[in-house]
């Protein structure tokens, strides 16, 4: 049985690795309830780093998501826009 702490500590994990492809969080929602991440909002790029294929960008970060131990599934609703 899942805990609210276990979702929370989850969704940290989470936000962490968009944190770490170094793109701007600012207006991006994660949210992990009962293993599944729910992630929406804007993301943008960095003015230190050029993200030249966005689409690439995401299935990047979301392949590195589904390996973390307790995410279930994905649901993945954000819009890059542009600086």
């Amino acid at each position: 049985m899942r805990t609210r702490t276990g979702d929370a500590i989850l969704t940290r994990r989470v936000r962490s690795e968009f944190i770490r492809r170094e793109v701007d969080t600012t207006r991006l929602e994660v949210k992990v309830i009962h293993g599944v991440a729910y992630l929406g909002g804007e993301l943008k790029e960095t003015r230190s780093r050029k993200i030249f294929d966005k689409k690439k960008e995401m299935e990047i970060i979301l392949g590195t998501i589904h390996e973390i131990r307790g995410i279930r599934g994905i649901d993945n609703r954000i819009k890059w826009v542009s600086l």
